[in-house]
């Protein structure tokens, strides 16, 4: 049995049940709240990725020691101080010795654990940041600011709500820790095997069964974790073998999982933590944000099943066979009672319940109905596992988050979001489509090698308001952001989805890159088809919701068709070619263009049919056909 007086598990309990003791009695103040949050991140982080695996330099994981209590020590500081802290204005109040030395050290903490955790792209990017910071009034041009002494840093970033302490944290510290967490528990209890058995007995028995459950699988993990490189391990281990056994190559069978774990970010009831950022930042209800995923969602594994499907049956795949499949009836059975915790959330979200409260009871509903069967009952040390594997996976988001904080603090002091804007707007001469692209590229550059949550945030406060100037409206123009932040995560050259899926393949990580980036292709035409016609995030009229969606699968079907170079038959490539045309008229919103497209590809449709016929009876010999 797993020893959990150990420090790593100490602490990731203790992290937990201070979360779960919040939700039940109520929290503490803000900075409060979120200064216990990442002191218990930070040492956690300490305790797990340490400085050395050297076991010749042992004595250097002392320092480790020394930076976890530090961090705990930061937490326990603002406790003590909350009073006068809350209630100082900052940049007019004088900073006293220990917060200038308590604040450098938070600095310093966060930018070692972005280190160890996240990686060196964000620590750069921070660094780089703060150093903009310190030497703004010594920069030419639009970079030029005031300039920031290291008491006017420390003030900002340690003692505002403008810094560390702001809303990425505040997100990550209010709302996504109890989605984490009630994740961990719905997967030790069995809920990710449920999901797993529920796509396979869905898909299974068609052509690219694995790839299609593959597919559903990752949307349906997705929706519990919020985490791409999660859902990549956690389902991947099952789908890729089966895949490769099917036919697919590793590379292509590591792309679709890649490519349908990256997207459950976007998968209702429980997005990725950029989702909860989004509804924060717009002050909209998170239920909004959700309702407007819906149809992107579904038009983004749309597109990865059209994609799978004509692979499948251009390369000519066969079904599995039975013995292949789970025993549906006997797994399911044992299990389906798990998605009551996810009906449960599901209400209370939609009745307008804080998230947090949400979470809890589902977290609580999820306890309780393990104990209806015995496949699905936890111990008190799975109860334990949960608790403390929530607060593993919630460092992937407390400390990105802290990070985006210290960026945002200089990017608010400086200005820099607005001279952004500018750019962009001179940039694109005032076109709303090069603006649209501009936008795109930027973010999936600025997400090279960042999470989602954090490549999401840089965007929203760099590129949402330009869109904004185009009149675009704000759920949308954020949705686009965040939606280009989540396919960062499979485009190269930094796409770590890709990368994690294969190592689990065995391929080439830079040509699984590049694969996932080509399954993906059809769905970059999604956020521009939302962009240009907000049905789609469920804006307007009745009519245009149900219209312009269909326009838009049929669009996504014929670009998909153009990407494989297959619809009943090989396509030659003026077909390609239609087809790509037929895909920009259907998402074009003008009834016109999309009724055109619409005829464009029934008449593609129908010549492939004829030659798919024609082929098959050539293919026929009189031995095997019967009559020449």
């Amino acid at each position: 049995m797993k020893n959990f007086l150990l420090p790593v598990p100490v602490i990731g309990i203790c992290w937990s049940l201070f979360h779960l003791y919040t939700a039940a009695f109520g929290q503490f103040p803000a900075m409060v709240q979120r200064a216990v949050h990442i002191g218990f991140a930070l040492a956690l982080a300490f305790l797990i990725f340490r400085i050395t695996k050297d076991e010749s330099r042992k004595w250097l994981r002392s320092l480790d020691y020394l930076c976890a209590v530090l961090s705990v020590s930061i937490g326990g500081y603002v406790v003590l101080h909350a009073e006068r802290l809350s209630s100082r204005v900052w940049f007019v109040d004088d900073i006293t010795g220990s917060d200038l030395f308590f604040g450098t050290i938070l600095i310093l903490l966060i930018l070692e654990a972005s280190r160890r955790t996240v990686g060196r792209a964000m620590t750069l990017l921070a660094v780089i940041f703060l150093a903009y910071g310190f030497l703004g009034d010594k920069l030419p041009g639009l970079l030029a600011h005031r300039g920031l002494s290291l008491e006017h840093l420390v003030d900002l970033q340690f003692l505002s709500p403008q810094g560390i302490f702001g809303v990425p944290l505040g997100v990550s510290a209010d709302y996504v820790f109890y989605f984490v967490l009630f994740g961990a528990f719905l997967e030790i209890s069995g809920g990710g095997k449920l999901f797993n058995d529920l796509a396979f007995w869905l898909t299974g028995r068609f052509v690219g069964g694995p790839a299609k459950a593959a597919i559903l699988s990752g949307g349906l993990m997705g929706s519990i974790s919020g985490s791409a490189v999660a859902n990549v391990v956690a389902s991947g281990i099952f789908t890729i073998p089966l895949m490769i056994k099917n036919g697919f190559s590793p590379r292509f069978a590591a792309a679709v999982e890649a490519v349908s774990s990256t997207g459950g970010q976007l998968m209702p009831p429980i997005m990725g933590a950029a989702a909860f950022v989004m509804a924060e930042t717009l002050g909209m209800p998170y239920a909004t944000i959700m309702l407007a995923a819906i149809i992107p969602s579904f038009l983004f594994y749309a597109q990865n099943l059209f994609m799978v499907h004509l692979q499948a049956k251009k390369d000519g795949l066969k079904r599995l066979s039975e013995e292949d499949l789970p025993n549906i009836k006997q797994e399911v059975k044992a299990r389906i009672h798990l998605l009551i915790p996810l009906i449960i959330l599901v209400y209370y979200v939609m009745s307008g319940y804080s998230l947090m409260t949400a979470a809890f009871y589902s977290i609580v509903a999820t306890v309780v109905l393990s104990f209806l069967r015995k496949a699905t009952r936890l111990k008190l040390s799975d109860i334990l596992a949960a608790l403390e594997d929530g607060a593993k996976q919630s460092l992937q988001v407390a400390i990105p988050c802290a990070v985006a904080g210290i960026i945002i603090g200089v990017i608010v002091f400086s200005g820099l979001g607005l001279k952004f804007t500018e750019l962009i707007i001179s940039l694109s001469f005032g076109n709303v489509i090069l603006a649209l692209i501009l936008v795109a590229l930027g973010t999936i550059i600025l997400g090279m090698g960042l999470p989602t949550t954090s490549a999401y945030i840089m965007g929203a406060v760099l590129m949402a308001p330009a869109l904004e100037q185009f009149g675009i409206v704000a759920l949308a123009s954020h949705m686009f952001v965040f939606y280009f932040a989540i396919l960062s995560m499979i485009t190269p050259p930094v796409a770590l989805a890709a990368y994690s899926a294969a190592g689990i393949a065995g391929s080439d990580l830079s040509k699984t890159g590049w694969t996932s980036m080509f399954l993906a292709a059809s769905s970059f035409l999604i956020p521009f088809a939302f962009v240009m016609n907000p049905a789609i995030l469920l804006i307007g009229s009745s009519t245009d919701m149900i219209l312009v969606p269909v326009f838009t699968l049929l669009g996504i079907f014929a670009l998909s068709a153009a990407v494989i170079g297959y619809v009943y038959a090989d396509t030659t490539m003026t077909v390609r070619v239609g087809l790509f045309i037929a895909s920009i008229l259907l998402i074009i919103p003008e009834i016109i263009t999309s009724v055109a497209g619409a005829g464009l590809l029934i008449a593609i449709l129908f010549h492939q049919r004829q030659r798919a016929k024609e082929g098959s009876i050539d293919s026929v010999s009189p031995e095997v056909g019967g009559r020449p």
